[in-house]
């Protein structure tokens, strides 16, 4: 072959070559740039074609990480005489080493040049596949662990939309339950690799059409076919996961999370989101739930979620929301002395009970709108009362632990008051109990301040949650609510646990100056337990149930239950 031939015949294989590797995905170790190099390969007398790229890490106490691939082996090389080609990259070096077929003629210098032009060629390709590859990374993965963005979860499920197979999957929206334990067991570093190390394990068992989106922190979007929904649930139920500390090997993983299985109805990715989205945050304020799967039950919560957002601004204006009062009773006389005032809505003509509105007004600050809508409702009527000669006793209104955290609290309650001429010993705050440390901090300012100008303060349903006695040892209290969990059932013995606990809560409660209220009281045997025990105050059916203002007023006329 001539020259001229041998120059036509190269440039023709290297134009293909480029053809074909254009074509290639940017896996820089894809089998099909093997099949690309094959061609060229032969015209060349290469007999192997090995590529290596090393890897330097920043940190210099970790090895370099080697990648290696053969794009071309033939069945003879000569391994003794390889021709080595370095290429220096921005991320490490990548090192090209060319065989000859054993007992093969050396190459000529026209080979060797074309051998560099095609490796030059090569290099180029592999690193525009690397830059890209890392573009892809940048803009689809998640920062720190083997997983997806929510920018391209939202364009693999736009593509099963367009394909008519998103019904073939599950959208699950899950958080790791107290991950912050595992970080400030292991730190941030190690913790971050035991989240890596649970995110591997769930796309590895969801199969290789999943999708795993860490969304931020310790919240994730999964998409996986529906035939795997058992495995998924178990997987996030309860996983142990490799720690890689030989003291505690292993760390138990659970998640809280929702279930969407989608339907043909759903035309929109952030319509599917959405519903397991909503259905998850309906799961989190039910207690004691870990999971929850998005059926017409939850299509309907959220629905009505919906409309009690969209009208409740107009309710407020039109003042539809009413303020019933629920009498409480001291027991040794069996008097009225006290109130709560509780929550009502009035719409188009309906009375809504207050557990279909304000779990959802909980989740934003329409709540602090409501909470001081009903505050100056009731001063409005302890004003009117005392303008009409009414003896008036002292009313609870709840206050939101969301409040905690905003500016001016307590001036703005006492402001209110101030506003329509209000004594303060008629007016009690009740506020629920806490557990972060912050928002202790805010309790107990709020608590001393109201205290510092006459203002009784309550805890509200004491015993719920997870109580702390540095709650009622640290702030100055006035009354505690104990919950209605206290009180025995109607089969329960006389000697329960539940008594047990009653009567020392009250104890301590007495002991430290503060007057006790028990919620809930149904029974006559629940007044008779209180009297022995001696607590005093009692609110519940067994005397009233939330009164509109109109029938309350009769009670204030008229003192005595009997």
């Amino acid at each position: 072959m001539n020259n001229d031939e041998y120059e036509k015949n190269f440039s023709v294989l290297l134009s293909s070559f480029i053809l074909d590797m254009e074509k290639v995905p940017t896996d820089t170790t894809h089998p099909d740039i093997a099949s690309a190099c094959e061609n060229l390969c032969n015209f060349l007398r290469i007999s192997r074609l090995e590529a290596t790229h090393i890897q330097y890490p920043d940190l210099p106490h970790k090895e370099p990480i080697l990648n290696s691939i053969d794009y071309f082996k033939s069945d003879e090389y000569d391994s003794s005489q390889p021709f080595t080609i370095t290429r220096e990259t921005p991320g490490g070096t990548a090192i090209y080493k060319v065989y000859p077929a054993k007992e093969a003629e050396p190459w000529s210098e026209t080979e060797i040049d074309k051998i560099n032009v095609f490796i030059v060629t090569l290099f180029v390709f592999n690193g525009r596949m690397r830059s890209m590859a890392l573009c892809s990374r940048l803009t689809f993965h998640d920062r720190d662990i083997a997983a997806y963005n929510i920018k391209y979860y939202t364009i693999k499920l736009r593509e099963l939309i367009r394909e008519n197979k998103a019904a073939e999957y599950i959208c699950c929206r899950f958080n790791l339950k107290k991950f912050s334990l595992i970080n400030k067991a292991f730190g941030r570093e190690q913790g971050t690799k035991i989240m890596e190390q649970f995110a591997l394990g769930l796309s590895a068992l969801s199969g290789d059409d999943c999708c795993l989106c860490r969304l931020g922190g310790d919240n994730f979007l999964h998409l996986f076919k529906a035939d795997k929904s058992e495995v998924v649930k178990n997987y996030l139920t309860n996983t142990s996961v490799e720690t890689g500390n030989p003291d505690e090997p292993y760390a138990k993983i659970s998640a809280r999370f929702s279930f969407y299985y989608i339907t043909g109805t759903c035309q929109t990715v952030s319509e599917i989101i959405d519903r397991a989205t909503s259905a998850y945050n309906i799961m989190k304020k039910t207690a004691n739930s870990t999971s929850i799967i998005y059926d017409q039950r939850v299509a309907e919560q959220i629905e009505n979620q919906r409309i009690v957002e969209e009208n409740f601004l107009k309710a407020i204006e039109n003042e539809e929301f009413l303020v019933y009062y629920q009498p409480k009773v001291e027991l040794r006389r069996y008097s009225l002395n006290g109130a709560e005032a509780l929550c009502r809505w009035k719409h188009n003509g309906e009375l809504i009970p207050p557990n279909m509105f304000i779990p959802i007004l909980e989740q934003s600050n329409n709540i602090c709108t409501l909470d001081f809508y009903m505050l100056e409702h009731v001063c409005q009527d302890i004003r009117r009362w005392l303008d009409n000669g009414l003896e008036v006793v002292r009313v609870s209104v709840n206050i939101s632990r969301i409040h905690l955290g905003k500016q001016n609290l307590s001036e703005r309650i006492i402001n209110t008051l101030k506003k329509y001429n209000v004594p303060h010993q008629y007016i009690e705050i009740e506020l629920t109990e806490t557990t972060s440390d912050v928002d202790f901090d805010e309790l107990k300012k709020i608590v001393g301040a109201l205290h510092n100008v006459g203002i009784s303060t309550s805890i509200d349903d004491f015993g719920v949650g997870y109580s702390s006695l540095n709650l009622i040892r640290d702030l100055p209290w006035n009354t505690l609510k104990i919950d209605k969990s206290f009180l025995p059932k109607e089969n329960d013995p006389y000697n329960s646990q539940k008594i047990t606990m009653l009567k020392n809560v009250i104890t301590m409660a007495q002991s430290l100056g503060l007057e006790c209220l028990v919620e809930g009281v149904e029974t006559t045997n629940h007044v008779a337990i209180l009297k022995e025990n001696a607590c005093y105050q009692a609110q519940g059916f067994c005397f009233d149930k939330p009164l509109p203002v109109e029938e309350f007023e009769k009670r204030l006329k008229n003192r005595i239950f009997k």
